[in-house]
């Protein structure tokens, strides 16, 4: 399926993908809400706001891959306007010890005049913490 907010999705992937946070927080709203359902304790959800979205990216997938790499693979629109949820995939390199990281995600998004207001992402947490080990 290919929507508006479908293609929205693929460009904040995009986005991050080239390390362009700056670009891509341009696109969220000022009370953004995201939620990564499985976070590590380190990580408190949800993440509510702009700066603290932004800051949150930039310091996970900032800090932590080098390269990293998000595509969507399909998406299903929502039953609400502005509603998409997206399957996506990731890979990349864990900065601090050289792992590759591999996973696959669901993701429920809203958007409201073609901002981001809400990023709900389901995620496998074992291969988050296979590859992070070491």
């Amino acid at each position: 399926m290919s929507s508006h907010e479908a293609d929205l999705v693929r460009t904040l992937f995009a986005r991050l993908s080239a390390r362009e946070f700056d670009a891509l927080v341009g696109g969220l709203a000022e009370d953004v809400e995201f939620d990564l359902a499985y976070a590590p304790e380190f990580l408190p959800m949800p993440t509510v706001g702009r700066a603290a979205v932004g800051e949150l990216i930039r310091t996970v997938i900032g800090g932590m891959f080098d390269p990293f790499r998000i595509e969507v693979v399909t998406t299903y629109e929502g039953a609400e306007p502005g509603l998409v949820v997206a399957e996506y995939r990731s890979e990349g390199t864990v900065k601090h010890n050289g792992n590759w990281y591999v996973n696959r995600y669901v993701g429920i998004f809203r958007f409201v005049d073609d901002e981001l207001v809400f990023w709900r992402e389901y995620h496998n947490p074992e291969e988050a913490t296979k590859a992070m080990a070491g």
